[in-house]
């Protein structure tokens, strides 16, 4: 086993992760603040989101629950997040793994695209579990690659090509410990956490050439260039992936985005 397997490989304090950050806000956060609303938050409730990244549903929670709720949010770095800390949003490093939370102190926890990335998410759940309030929801989010695939009809050259990287890509992204199939599995995690009343959904997009989608894969395979050269993938295919990312002819199928809600009894 490698010394970087199941760590984390988009570190905040590089260069360009910040419009990484802004890309996958522009892409999830409308699903993710449907569900959000479903679960009925407002005012007084006190949230904790983990992973918060680049704090966009954090500060949402924020003015849902004011002014007599609150909102932690929390990240292993928070070099990006530390900007979006003010009254009534509290911005703490934290890791899931290791660091222990407040037991039955939080009506809401979220996370999204975190459980997938650790090498045992179960234990994790079982944190956070223990951290909500008696009732208290917990909604999380996560990948699943089994979707991906070029959409039908473009060129087969540019299609062929666009595939190797993205297939060396999620390849990449497990030699950290990420697993490409963990979406599906999440609702089995959250009945065995002793979570009630589970509920899910999975979603995908067509993602197009200069849109988010694509334009946070074009930055994944940018930073992950050295990677997926040792992996195999050649400079030119790399390139010709990352202008294709740009091209508005190119049409992909997202990853599955599976949305968990369970709640807590206890």
């Amino acid at each position: 086993m490698s010394d970087r397997h199941e760590s984390y490989p988009f570190d905040n304090a590089r260069p360009g992760q910040e419009h990484r950050l802004r890309a996958l806000e522009d892409v999830l956060d409308p699903g993710t603040m449907r569900h959000l609303s479903a679960i009925g938050v407002g005012r007084g409730w006190h949230c904790l989101e983990v992973g918060a990244g680049g704090g966009s549903i954090a500060e949402w929670l924020r003015i849902r629950v004011q002014p007599t709720g609150s909102v932690v949010a929390t990240d292993i770095d928070t070099t990006v997040l530390r900007a979006r800390a003010r009254p009534g949003l509290e911005v703490r490093a934290h890791n899931v793994v290791t660091d222990d939370l407040p037991a039955g102190r939080f009506d809401l926890i979220h996370a999204r695209l975190l459980l997938g990335w650790l090498a045992e998410p179960r234990a994790a759940i079982d944190r956070l579990v223990r951290a909500l309030k008696p009732g208290g929801v917990l909604l999380a989010e996560e990948f699943d690659y089994v979707s991906v695939a070029p959409v039908a009809g473009g060129d087969a050259n540019a299609e062929d090509t666009l595939r190797r990287i993205v297939d060396a890509h999620i390849a990449v992204g497990e030699s950290f410990g990420f697993d490409p199939q963990y979406g599906r599995r999440l609702a089995a995690e959250f009945e065995a956490a002793g979570l009630e009343q589970v509920e899910g959904e999975g979603r995908v997009w067509v993602w197009r050439g200069g849109e988010p989608g694509l334009g946070m894969w074009r930055m994944t395979f940018e930073q992950f260039r050295n990677d997926l050269m040792a992996g195999g993938a050649s400079s030119a295919d790399i390139d010709s992936a990352i202008r294709l990312c740009d091209e508005r002819e190119t049409q992909y199928l997202s990853p599955i985005l599976f949305a968990v809600r369970g709640q807590s009894t206890s």
